[in-house]
């Protein structure tokens, strides 16, 4: 009968979170019964941390540190609907002022994107005109070698006939 008590009681030092269930306010008791003094009112969504009770009441702890008893029945381990919409509000608005964070960054990235892009094009552009311009002297120099050889070739052969010819009158006056 004694360990029937017991463990009626709870396991010590186990907190789970409860809340106050349905629409109602509940009494917070100096003791685990009616006789006992009111401590405080309890509204639903209030939350506090339950370590365990004597029969029908549970030992909690406010988050201001009061501790009293409060009737089984009356809490439960799910956040009530209200306490559920404030949390769900406050992350849709996190959310929503995430996404307008983001969405700012993905403009200035586009932005940035564009910049990219046409800088790019210009760049393309520009290596394209060097690419023609290098074409165009590779095509000049090959010219000017060409002109050079040949002017070299011409050379060689105009001294080669002047000296022929030089030889041929030097033979004739030789001859006279």
């Amino acid at each position: 009968m004694m360990g029937l008590a017991l463990l009626s009681w709870g396991v010590p030092g186990h907190a789970e979170t409860v809340y106050v269930s349905g629409y109602r306010e509940v009494m917070l008791r100096s003791g685990p019964s009616v006789e006992h003094r009111i401590l405080a009112v309890l509204k639903t969504g209030n939350r506090m941390e339950a370590q365990g009770g004597e029969g029908n009441y549970r030992l909690v702890t406010l988050p201001d540190g009061r501790q009293g008893y409060v009737l089984r029945n009356f809490l439960t381990a799910d956040a009530p609907p209200q306490r559920r919409v404030e949390q769900l509000t406050a992350r849709v608005e996190s959310q929503e002022a995430e996404l307008g964070k983001l969405r700012s960054e993905n403009s200035q990235l586009k932005a940035d994107n564009e910049r990219l892009t046409n800088d790019n094009l210009g760049h393309k552009r520009q290596l394209q005109q060097f690419r023609q311009d290098n074409a165009n002297r590779q095509h000049d120099m090959r010219i000017r070698w060409f002109v050079a050889g040949a002017g070299v070739l011409f050379t060689g052969w105009l001294m080669g006939w002047t000296r022929v010819r030089l030889r041929r009158k030097a033979r004739a006056r030789s001859f006279t």
